[in-house]
């Protein structure tokens, strides 16, 4: 926890450049690794390329200290919207979660200077922060526990400690299809499954992309991955996260062809599913449930706890029985804010 004595040196400090993020890297990671809420959306790499990927015009950052140690930071930007100009978190689009990072036991702490920031930062209308996970400090604040509402949902699978007990957990259906498309994959050659190393990981992203097209495609649409801003931004971050031991990519081979992949984050004890694709002329193969169920493998070997996948209620996922978690949102326009808080202080 904060001493009194730490409280009296606390300052807060706005940015507004991703030059000024950029020279706090080093004090931001730290602080993304000892924060205890922080997901891989909150690292500071993963902003950062967000941020030059694309270009948001109006961002800024607060970031608040106690003497000179780091103890909390919040990415902001202001867009507009129907009239408004909304102050919000930064990475939105491509982050499941978004949260200000914090010292762990600083977290209200933090909270209420970013708050008091908030005011001095002209020309916004209304405060917006979503994609907010049940564990955000912010939904404990008194801020979030007047203007909270639900958002989105999650689907997330408690995982059991031993590979024994996975297969346990699945139905005698699901045991049965997943050993019965084995059969037929080892009928049709060798398949085998990989995990991408720094060395090589471009090839893996290059086949994901590939296979998340070809599916949407199917669908009419363009997929998630469409946009070459984002392309430029996961080929910019996953060098990095792979380096940090975040990202880990992972694909199915039948013959040397690759017919599934999934991209997915390993943090502190949870999995964090974000995208996946496979070949649908295999698709009487099931090739992206194989491949699945050897990451969810992976995960309880590592001892993870909690497997995210994310939102959004694709088929793929409900397969696997998961638990819906609510994503939140805390939304109060300019002047609301500003009388809770003078309330709060009176």
């Amino acid at each position: 926890m904060t001493s009194h004595h730490q409280v009296s040196r606390i300052t807060s400090r706005l940015l507004h450049s991703p030059a000024e993020f950029e020279a706090i890297h080093a004090e931001w990671k730290d602080l993304f690794l000892r924060s205890q809420e922080a997901t891989p959306f909150q690292h500071p790499s993963w902003l950062l390329c967000w941020f030059e990927a694309f270009q948001p015009r109006d961002l800024m950052g607060i970031e608040v200290r106690a003497a000179d140690r780091l103890i909390g930071l919040a990415p902001l930007l202001i867009y507009r919207r129907e009239g408004e100009r909304v102050l919000a978190f930064a990475g939105g689009g491509v982050s499941d979660y978004l949260n200000l990072v914090a010292e762990p036991g600083s977290e209200q702490l933090v909270i209420e200077r970013v708050l008091d920031a908030v005011q001095n930062i002209p020309n916004w209308t209304v405060l917006d922060l979503t994609d907010l996970s049940g564990h955000s400090a912010l939904l404990r604040s008194a801020l979030g526990r007047e203007h909270t509402q639900q958002h989105d949902v999650c689907y997330v699978l408690s995982l059991p400690q031993t590979t024994e007990e996975l297969v346990g957990s699945l139905s005698k259906r699901q045991w049965s299809n997943l050993r019965n498309a084995r059969s037929r994959t080892q009928r049709e050659g060798e398949a085998k499954v990989e995990l991408a190393s720094p060395s090589h990981y471009s090839e893996f992203l290059d086949d994901l992309v590939r296979l998340h097209t070809i599916r949407w495609n199917e669908l009419d649409q363009n997929g998630v991955l469409s946009d070459f801003r984002l392309l430029d931004f996961h080929r910019g971050i996953a060098a990095t996260l792979l380096k940090d031991g975040l990202l880990r990519l992972y694909r199915m081979r039948l013959n040397e062809r690759t017919i599934a992949a999934i991209y997915s984050f390993f943090h502190r004890e949870t999995v964090f599913c974000y995208l996946q694709g496979f070949d649908p002329q295999f698709a009487h193969l099931s090739p992206g449930t194989q491949l699945m169920f050897a990451v969810i493998q992976d995960a309880v070997r590592l001892s993870m706890r909690r497997f995210d996948f994310l939102r959004g209620e694709e088929g793929y996922k409900l397969h696997w029985r998961p638990e819906g978690e609510p994503t939140h949102r805390i939304e109060v326009p300019r002047q609301r804010l500003s009388q809770q808080l003078s309330s709060i202080a009176a």
